[in-house]
């Protein structure tokens, strides 16, 4: 058994602490490479820990709002479609009055036929919902949006004024609120000029078959209700553009913040890689050290 020098005692101790707080340096500078952050936790990162959290709830906010605005923007498309295929339709009823109107449709009483049948038609359209929601009941989620056999509804007491008394839906069309406060209204209300046109139209014709002042007084109501039903196809299809370009805005700024994030907890790999093979070198030349110490004995100098 060798018995060490007196005066390595200490230097062996001090050289092994220092070997061991060098391994847990490089353990974590080994963690850090292979993770590619600083600190797999907000303790690991001291003062810059705040920064990031503030960083990350900024990015993790906008990203709700992107998803939220998805969503709005697929209910204002749909919307949109919808519109379209009750403009489609107004545009059939329409041709088919001018016809009337004409005289070269030779069964007037076919067409008022024709009318109650294009009224359901309209019915249905308006009711149309996405994902279980109205589409044009406003905020009134839970209940169609007309109702063209309500009591409440005749237009026929007054032709020439308009008649909503079918709608069941609420006086505030739908609306995405974003997380900032700023609001951009997705869809339209059943009781829009257009479909009340449009639908007091039919209504009127399918209540006089053959009667000519009633089928001009259509054509004109009908060819309003297209005209009506283009501008709430161009109001959508702006929201739609708005929500797009609120996505895409939101969508700049997260790339923006979650660089940032990188940055502040974002490890070099090349300089992390060099600084491993520093500290390897290092230990290497400690763990020599203290075995060449550990080696010496009293007995070699008597």
């Amino acid at each position: 058994m060798s018995i060490s020098r007196i005066a390595t005692f200490g230097h062996t101790q001090r050289m092994v602490a220092s070997s061991l707080k060098l391994q847990a340096e490089m353990a974590k500078v080994q963690e850090q490479e292979a993770s590619g952050v600083k600190s797999s936790s907000f303790a690991g990162l001291g003062s810059d820990a705040a920064r990031l959290l503030r960083l990350d709830a900024q990015s993790a906010s906008l990203t709700a709002d992107n998803a939220a605005a998805t969503q709005a923007m697929s209910f204002a498309e749909a919307a949109y479609a919808a519109v379209g295929d009750i403009s489609d339709l107004a545009t059939t009823i329409l041709g088919q009055l001018a016809a009337l109107n004409s005289g070269s449709s030779d069964d007037a009483d076919l067409v008022s036929s024709y009318a109650g049948q294009w009224l359901e038609d309209l019915e249905s359209m308006l009711n149309a919902d996405l994902g279980g929601v109205s589409l044009f009941s406003g905020e009134a989620l839970d209940r169609a949006a007309v109702d063209f056999a309500d009591a409440d509804y005749d237009p026929t007491a007054d032709p020439t004024a308009a008649s909503t008394g079918y709608y069941q839906g609420t006086s505030t069309a739908r609306t995405y609120t974003a997380s900032d406060g700023s609001k951009i209204q997705i869809s339209v209300t059943a009781d829009e000029p257009g479909f009340e046109k449009l639908a007091r139209a039919l209504a009127l014709v399918a209540a006089s078959p053959g009667d000519a002042d009633v089928a001009a007084q259509a054509y004109d109501l009908v060819q309003e209700a297209v005209s009506d039903l283009g501008a709430a196809q161009e109001t959508l299809s702006a929201r739609t553009s708005a929500l797009q370009d609120r996505i895409d805005r939101n969508t700049a700024k997260i790339d923006i913040l979650d660089s940032l994030a990188t940055e502040l907890n974002g490890v070099d790999l090349a300089e992390a890689a060099v600084l491993v093979v520093q500290q390897q070198t290092q230990l290497e030349a400690l763990y020599s050290t203290i075995s060449t110490l550990a080696s010496l004995s009293l007995l070699k100098y008597l």
